[in-house]
């Protein structure tokens, strides 16, 4: 009964907080607003009210507000711990380290491409939530570190931080700026991957642990996402780095969910161009149709079809009706492609951009645009 218990009141958590997710109306308010101020006014009035307490929303920057909302997700992740069963309380650690990766992938980047060491202003944003949380990393050793062995040496888990040591430079570099520029691109990429495949790898592994229902849903979530960061890299590996196909095979997880090897290995062995028609039979196909798109917006429209694709997954979890963790896990989904669309338009309004069709750059659709979910065709 207990577990049951656990069951219930955990879903019922997460089924009254997607009901506090943002609605269309809420949506095109925000595309309206002139400053990062008046977003956060905006805000204050919604579901993230809380982070946004006492605060001056007038005068709030661009970077602060990001943070606050990125927190805003683990506020609602740790809320759910008092409703869950033990297991479930494992997974939902496992998740929080999503928060270590993004911290230690935005730190990477900063300092790794500054000539001289500087302490982040990321330290600073910690003081605006002290209970922001890390379990992956240990957020004094980041902050202090002065060297790319300071750095590593941050990451509790021994595997990772291995995996990590090896796409660091040896050495000092060539003075071709253009090269350096390249090489340092590349090494990003693989410092990338390496987080997500040990990210999602893990996730995925304590979902196929679960029985049942519940254990279906938590691989539709979690092994649909390994699916397709396995083709996106390959895609980008492939588009970008002109990696061979047999070298951009060895980039992805060993996990597999619907995107078998065979799939995979036509894929890398596919010319950019025609990666959507190499998938275009799958249930991945539309992802990678960028719509004739080229440029930089062929990679955002693709990003933004992977966001969309995973969010539908999501929804279709609460449309089962089960009880379990997964109902959780759709959840914090939704709310994390929320923050994103938020910070696009907080990055709209911050530059100057074009008001008029932002709303085609959110992952989340309003109500004019079609479900992206193709009629007919069955996603689970």
């Amino acid at each position: 009964m207990a577990c049951s218990g656990g069951r219930i009141a955990e879903s019922s958590k997460a089924r009254a907080r997607r009901g506090t997710l943002l609605q269309d109306e809420d949506y095109r308010v925000l595309l309206e607003q002139r400053s990062v101020g008046d977003i956060a006014v905006e805000l204050k009035k919604t579901s993230y009210s809380s982070v946004l307490q006492n605060f001056s929303l007038e005068t709030m920057h661009r970077t602060e507000l990001e943070f606050l909302l990125f927190a805003a997700i683990l506020e609602e992740g740790l809320a759910f711990r008092w409703y869950m069963r033990s297991e479930d309380r494992e997974i939902l650690e496992l998740w929080f380290q999503c928060f270590d990766i993004e911290l230690f992938r935005n730190h990477f980047h900063f300092q790794m491409k500054t000539e001289e060491w500087e302490q982040s202003d990321v330290a600073e944003l910690f003081r605006l939530s002290p209970s922001f949380r890390l379990t992956l990393i240990d957020r004094e050793k980041l902050f202090a570190s002065t060297t790319p062995a300071d750095l590593l040496a941050a990451i509790k888990k021994e595997t990772l931080r291995l995996a990590l040591e090896e796409i660091l430079p040896a050495g000092g570099g060539t003075g071709d700026q253009v090269e350096e520029g390249l090489a340092f691109q590349r090494m990003e990429f693989s410092g990338g991957m390496i987080l997500d495949r040990y990210y999602f790898s893990t996730l995925y592994a304590a979902s196929r642990k679960l029985a049942g229902v519940e254990g279906r849903m938590m691989q539709l979530l979690t092994g649909t996402r390994v699916d397709l960061m396995n083709l996106y890299w390959i895609y980008r590996s492939r588009r970008f780095f002109n990696m061979r196909p047999e070298e951009a095979l060895t980039l992805i997880m060993k996990a597999r969910y619907r995107a078998d090897f065979d799939l995979l290995t036509k894929a890398a062995f596919a010319e950019p161009g025609a990666f959507a028609s190499v998938l275009k039979e799958t249930r991945y196909g539309q992802v990678f149709d960028a719509g004739g798109r080229e440029g930089a917006m062929r990679e955002v429209q693709i990003e933004k079809n992977i966001c969309r694709f995973l969010l539908e997954m999501a929804n279709r979890v609460f449309l089962s009706g089960s009880l379990g963790f997964q109902n959780v896990a759709a959840y914090l989904m939704l709310k994390e492609f929320e923050v994103r669309d938020l910070i696009t338009i907080i990055e709209a309004v911050r530059y100057g951009f074009e008001r008029k069709g932002m709303d085609a750059l959110l992952i989340h659709r309003l109500s004019d645009e079609a479900s992206y979910a193709p009629a007919g065709k069955e996603v689970n």
